[in-house]
């Protein structure tokens, strides 16, 4: 008799967890459940259903926990193992994640979704050729699902730099899904990469149009807007991405610098500091900081915005060569520092590899600083050499030769402004 009221309390918790759940109360099934569980611990589906209110949580921890017990309890159930390979997968744990992908495919090798899930582990773990072998069976096992599927591909593709092959799945999933703003908007990604800016631009439009609330086509839009010099359109753009993608400081950082562009200093300022303060790790911001305060004159804030960005990342060529740039050719004759500027632009260069003609050009600039005018003549052709074989614009050339010209002439080189 008591058995039988303990199964019977035991249903009831179930059933009243269940409706909790489906109500969205999780912290209510989640007491539910563990009741229920404390009833009758060898049921595993106590154990799998209160995983699930976990992770509506957000306790991705104890969600774990649950389901390595539910299928210690259960283990020939398959789902289970689909699930705590999704949940691994999140954690990064692609390892582990592929094993029970494994599991599963071994005994349902039907199911396209968790080729599809350990295509993103393989991914994830650096096995582009496994990645899209079970990308492509994903891909032809479940039709329903196959733009999600072509997407991830094309994302992975993006990443090999295969843009012409990541193109072409985002364009077969958007003839699968017409309306999938998202497919749209990884096209854009994958034709902005590609250097094919106005198609991309046509691309993030159109995921706007099918989904006005979708922040990452705006931002990728304002990112192409900002490449052909649109900078009131990249105002506006980040002025949405703002609003819809809560603590994204590249929305800041490039709102910020088209601001610079426009002549808003102030407003690029307060963008720049939101930035910083959101990501205060991230390098660029720093620097675009510094930027404004050289403008302004602060050269000593230029400065500290510049080492602040190389505490934060030592190897960053751009940050040797702003601050070399400074140091060589600062207006004001208290801030210049030949030495240093020699130490920074020679840095610069050997983390571009010497192949950069802008830190070589800054390299000449630090040392005709020095007074060393044949080693800055010497490093000026080289940079003027770099340019060419770039093909660059005819004023760039002319820029780098008329320095040539004046290091020829054993006279330093100043400027208000910066090389980058």
């Amino acid at each position: 008799m008591a058995r039988d009221r303990i199964l019977d309390d035991a249903q009831d918790l179930f059933s009243r967890g269940h409706r909790a759940f489906s109500s969205g109360d999780y912290q209510e099934a989640i007491e539910c459940f563990s009741r229920a569980i404390t009833l009758r611990p060898e049921v595993s589906a106590g154990y799998r259903y209160r995983a699930y209110a976990y992770l509506e949580l957000g306790d991705r921890a104890r969600a774990l926990n649950d389901l390595d017990q539910a299928i210690r309890l259960k283990p020939d159930d398959v789902q289970l193992f689909a699930d705590r390979a999704a949940e691994l997968f999140t954690q990064k744990a692609f390892d582990q994640a592929i094993a029970d992908c494994d599991r599963v495919l071994a005994l349902d090798p039907g199911r396209a979704a968790l080729f599809a899930l350990r295509g993103r582990c393989h991914a994830g773990r650096g096995d582009s050729a496994s990645a899209l072998r079970d990308y492509a069976a994903a891909i032809a096992g479940d039709a329903d699902n196959a733009a999600r599927y072509l997407l991830w591909r094309a994302e992975l593709k993006g990443e090999c730099e295969d843009f012409a092959a990541a193109e072409a799945d985002c364009t077969e999933a958007i003839h699968r899904e017409p309306t999938n703003a998202e497919a749209f908007h990884r096209r854009g990604a994958v034709r902005q990469q590609s250097d094919q800016t106005a198609a991309a631009i046509e691309d993030f439009t159109e995921a706007i149009r099918l989904a006005p609330e979708y922040g990452p086509a705006y931002l990728g839009r304002a990112v192409c807007r900002f490449v052909v010099e649109d900078y009131a359109g990249v105002v506006a753009d980040c002025d949405a991405a703002v609003r819809l993608l809560a603590g994204a400081a590249q929305s800041y950082e490039l709102r910020g610098s088209a601001k610079k562009r426009l002549g808003d200093f102030d407003g690029a300022m307060a963008d720049f500091d939101e930035a910083i303060r959101l990501a205060p790790a991230a390098v660029a911001s720093y620097n675009h900081r510094a930027e404004l305060h050289y403008a302004s004159k602060d050269y000593a804030a230029a400065i500290r915005d510049h080492m602040d960005a190389l505490k934060r990342d030592p190897r960053h060529a751009g940050t040797f060569n702003q601050l070399a740039w400074l140091w060589a050719t600062c207006p004001d004759p208290d801030m210049r520092n030949g030495e240093r500027a020699k130490e920074c632009a020679t840095r610069a260069c050997e983390l571009g590899e010497w192949a950069e003609p802008a830190y070589l050009d800054t390299l000449a600039a630090a040392y005709a600083e020095c007074g060393e005018f044949d080693d800055a003549v010497r490093w000026q052709e080289k940079a003027v050499d770099k340019a060419v074989d770039r093909a660059p614009g005819p004023e760039q050339e002319a820029e780098y030769r008329s320095r040539l010209e004046l290091y020829g002439q054993r006279k330093p080189f100043r400027i208000e402004g910066h090389s980058t």
